[in-house]
Order: structure tokens, then C-alpha cells, then sequence
């Protein structure tokens, strides 16, 4: 009986679905909260019983990923997800890939080879929507800060594009210093506070970023200029989004003038879900999956004190921001979406899946 017992067991694990998410970096809240959702999605009734689970990050080398996606299809992978850390370096192993069977879909960061499936936002507006807040904003004249995210990547490539396109048709906002913030909080803070040290807090009216309008809010608190913010442009994090309501409504409350997107982490947990429905359908899927892009203005940021699955339901999925206590201000919060209705906040801190789900 438990020779018998334990045959069964492993024919089970043999049976289920490899699937493997492939990181291409790794090192933000942002990543952190794509992944814990990837681990959260997987653990659904829908999937648990049927579905195995790898991770792997290159930590920002293009060749550690190639090798990852080969030895990912060699050791049988059905599904791979992916964030690539290159549009054309992964081409190669992914063509091999689906050459032997694996669905291959990607999450924001979308690759060139035709044969993989991809799901995200509009780049392009990504860059362009923010920019075309601020010059607005600063009514087409000023100095601003240009801060990118990681160089070379595609997503940094087309809304840094997109973003000087807007910016280039206003001959009087001029970029006093253009830098990377490697889609990180600390660096973008210790980039930022170079520049103002150099060019001083009178020379700077603006800033469009990638990663960092709430450590500019930061820098300004701890320089005694709060009362006096000035105006930003970038990825949507809670803090910066706290920080858009008004000053004593709620802690963290500034009254920030900003425009605040979002690239939702909830796009990798979306992307297994189309893979796997291809996988079980055997019907194709669109190449090209567009999801909603947030641009949270003043006076639309939705504060909700728990974002647990029964008060997103109740509040139609309006929340974009929550207490700071819950969700650090560095942490990227377009973590729940209708279209994934089985996941909330918690799937994205934790890996938790709701209770039912």
C-alpha cells in the first residue's frame, strides 16, 4: 500500500504544468510584487492542483537569461513568463523555445521575436502621458530633472523617447540633467540629490521620472521647502500617490501636484493566466495584450484602508492608493485588477491568495 502510495504521489508531481517565470531583473518593489503575484495566481483552485512553479532572475544580464530559457526548455517547461531584459538579446533561445512547444509570453517588457505572446501597457504613452501632465503643468516653460529607468531596455527606451518627443515641442522647458534611476527609490534619491546640490532648489521647476516623484517629495520635506512643492511627472508608487491628497486628510498627505502612472505589476499574474488558457484551449491567443495604463491626477487618487479583496469588490476596484503602514512608499501599488479578480494587495505583499480564491 505505501509502495503503491507513494507511485501515485509522483505520478501526480510528473503530471503537472511547468511553468517557469523568468526574470530579467530583480532588486524593486516592483518586481517583488510581479512576483509574489506570479506565486499567489499559481496557488489558485484553478491552478494548484495542476500547475509547478520555478523562478529564475538573471539580475540584469541578457546572456544569464538566455541560458535560464534553454535549460528552462530542457527540463520541460510548458509555459515560460518572462520579463526580458532585452528586446532582440533573447530572440534565439525564445525561437528555440517555441520551436519545441513552450508558450513564451512576456510582461512589460515585450520582445521582437514574433513567435512570443506579450502583455502590457502602452510604452510610448508610458513616457508621453506623464510628459504631456508636467508641460502642461509648468505651462510650457521651466528647467526639469530627466530621470530614465535601466538603459538599453526597451521599456526605458520607448518612454524616454516618447517623453522628449512631448518635451521638444516646448522650446522653453529645458532639461538641466538627464540621469538614470534604475527603476530604483534609493537611486533615484541620491541621483536627485546631486543635482539639486548643483544646480540648487531656484533652478529646478520640475521633474519627469521613471522611478522617483515621492523621493523628490522627500527631498523637499527634509529641505523645508513642503510648503512649496515642486511639481512631478513619473511611475506611480503609494507614497507618491499618499502624497496627492490633500495635507492632514490622511498621513503622508501633501497635496502634491503630480501625475502618477502606473505599469501594473498584476500583468505577469494576467499573462499566466492567457498562457495557461492557451495551453488548455489549444486556441491562440492575441500576440499583442494590451492592459489599462493608470495616469492618476490630483484629485483622483482613490484611498482604501485595507485593499483586501472584499473592499476592492465593494469599491468597484477604484483604489490606488493605501495607508503607508500597509504599503511602503517605495512600493509600486497597481497590484489588483479586475482582470484578475482572484488576487488582491495581499497576493502582491505576500503570495497570499484571498480565502475562496
Amino acid at each position: 500500500m505505501a509502495a503503491t502510495g507513494l507511485s501515485a504521489s509522483s505520478a501526480v508531481a510528473a503530471d503537472k504544468v511547468k511553468v517557469y517565470a523568468s526574470l530579467g531583473f530583480e532588486g524593486n518593489t516592483w518586481m517583488d510584487a510581479s512576483l509574489n503575484l506570479l506565486k499567489a495566481i499559481s496557488q489558485t483552485k484553478g491552478y494548484k492542483d495542476r500547475v509547478e512553479l520555478e523562478v529564475q532572475s538573471a539580475r540584469g544580464n541578457a546572456q544569464t537569461q538566455i541560458q535560464q530559457i534553454n535549460g528552462m526548455v530542457q527540463a520541460g517547461a510548458k509555459v515560460i513568463v518572462a520579463w526580458a531584459i532585452s528586446p532582440t538579446a533573447l530572440n534565439r533561445a525564445i525561437r528555440n523555445a517555441c520551436q519545441k512547444g513552450v508558450i513564451f509570453i512576456t510582461w512589460d517588457a515585450e520582445v521582437t521575436e514574433p513567435c512570443a505572446y506579450h502583455v502590457g501597457i502602452n510604452q510610448d504613452w508610458a513616457g508621453a502621458g506623464p510628459a504631456e501632465w508636467l508641460a502642461d503643468e509648468l505651462k510650457g516653460k521651466g528647467n526639469i530633472i530627466f530621470m530614465g529607468g535601466i538603459p538599453g531596455n526597451m521599456v526605458d527606451t520607448r518612454r524616454n523617447a516618447a517623453a522628449k518627443e512631448v518635451f521638444a515641442q516646448f522650446p522653453d522647458i529645458k532639461i538641466v540633467a538627464d540621469t538614470p534611476s534604475m527603476w530604483n527609490a534609493a537611486t533615484a534619491k541620491q541621483e536627485l540629490a546631486k543635482i539639486v546640490a548643483t544646480q540648487g532648489w531656484d533652478k529646478i521647476d520640475g521633474l519627469w521620472t521613471q522611478t522617483g516623484c515621492y523621493v523628490f517629495v522627500e527631498l523637499q520635506v527634509e529641505a523645508g521647502r513642503g510648503d512649496k512643492l515642486k511639481p512631478c511627472a513619473g511611475n506611480g508608487t503609494n507614497g507618491h500617490r499618499v502624497a496627492q491628497l490633500a495635507p492632514g486628510s490622511v498621513p503622508g498627505g501633501h497635496g502634491f501636484r503630480s501625475a502618477s502612472m502606473g505599469s501594473p505589476p498584476w500583468a505577469a499574474p494576467f499573462a499566466f493566466k492567457l498562457a495557461m488558457k492557451k495551453l488548455d484551449s489549444g486556441e491562440d491567443i492575441p500576440k499583442f495584450n494590451e492592459i489599462p495604463m493608470p495616469l492618476v491626477t490630483p484629485g483622483q487618487t482613490v484611498y482604501c484602508e485595507k485593499a483586501d479583496l472584499a473592499e476592492l469588490v465593494a469599491k468597484d476596484w477604484a483604489c490606488n492608493a493605501v495607508p503607508l503602514t500597509l504599503a511602503a512608499s517605495n512600493y509600486y501599488i497597481d497590484v489588483w485588477s479586475p482582470w484578475v479578480p482572484e488576487l488582491d494587495l495581499y497576493s502582491a505583499l505576500e503570495a497570499k491568495v484571498p480565502a475562496g480564491q
